[in-house]
């Protein structure tokens, strides 16, 4: 079993349509956990794939920025109406005719790739740029979090989210190291009470469920702190999935029911800014009336830093 620390990183979306495939291929990859298959040229193939299979959902953590500029007419036009882009426009010139007063004006659209394949409107690839002042910004986000609080996240529902798959992801592989990830809270302090646990002084004994048992069997041993409590749960659940899935061929799919709520997990959020600053009100600070999980508060303050610093929200 190997325990992980919390974490959560911003991942900047490269320049272009190339970048908006690459984006889509980060997150279509975290559900499997297959990045070690991307390579030079692979994202667009695999968006191909995503768009063949009828799998659009990983399309929307692709942001695609639009920008176009005409004289009275908007090309983008169709996108004002769409639930997801957000758009803005601009009188740039005037012009004066005998007969009529011609505006030039310039349009920004920011939306993602799904709405383009949905509705038809690919030709509109030809419009992509890179962000500017008038673009409302997308981020996306990853978190390295339990399972337990990536069920509070993923309510979030206005957010593109893609999340590590226990369907797929066979943890009694060697991909996975033949164990299963915990994610520790933040209520446990490895340096501290790890420490001071009696499963956890040195190489005197392995840390598995067999030997912590056969301790507490053989030995009449007793557990001393809460850590014990949690270590042994959390070996137990790792034993019963190795065992049915490696001893009794059980897939993936069906093993992953006895998985602790503490299993690690990767997940990838893709929002507007606005909310984003929802999410950050939410689960970034305690007040009367609002009282976070403190693993889910520790991700999300870190990740508001984060934006702050890009000069993304004040």
């Amino acid at each position: 079993m190997r325990l992980i620390k919390p974490n959560v990183e911003i991942i900047e979306q490269g320049s272009g349509l190339e970048g908006i495939y690459k984006q889509i291929e980060q997150a279509g990859r975290n559900c499997y956990q297959s990045s070690h298959l991307t390579k030079e040229g692979s994202a667009k193939p695999f968006v191909d794939r995503m768009i063949e299979s009828g799998h659009h959902a990983m399309l929307e953590h692709g942001t695609v920025y639009l920008y176009a500029v005409d004289w009275d007419h908007n090309p983008l036009r169709h996108y004002w109406g769409d639930r997801y882009s957000r758009c803005y426009e601009e009188c740039l010139e005037i012009e004066h005719c005998q007969s009529d007063t011609s505006h030039k004006r310039a349009y920004y659209v920011t939306t993602n790739m799904r709405v383009l394949v949905e509705n038809g409107w690919l030709d509109d690839i030809k419009y992509v740029c890179d962000p500017t002042e008038h673009h409302s910004l997308r981020v996306t986000a990853r978190f390295t979090t339990q399972i337990a609080i990536t069920r509070e996240f993923n309510r979030h529902r206005v957010n593109s989210i893609a999340e590590e798959s226990t369907r797929y992801c066979n943890y009694a592989k060697d991909k996975f190291g033949n164990e299963i990830s915990i994610n520790l809270p933040t209520s446990l302090d490895p340096e501290t009470e790890f420490r001071d646990s009696v499963w956890c002084d040195g190489d005197e004994h392995e840390l598995t469920f067999e030997n912590m048992t056969k301790m507490l069997v053989e030995q009449d041993f007793d557990f001393e702190t809460d850590v014990d409590y949690w270590l042994y749960a959390n070996l137990a659940c790792e034993w019963a999935y190795m065992n049915l899935t490696v001893g009794c061929g059980w897939p993936a799919q069906h093993a992953r029911t006895i998985l602790p709520l503490d299993t690690n997990t990767t997940l990838v959020h893709t929002a507007f800014i606005s909310d984003w600053e929802h999410f950050f009100w939410l689960r970034a600070e305690e007040r009367s009336n609002n009282k976070p999980h403190p693993d889910a508060m520790y991700l999300a303050a870190k990740l508001k830093k984060m934006f702050q610093e890009k000069g993304y929200i004040k």
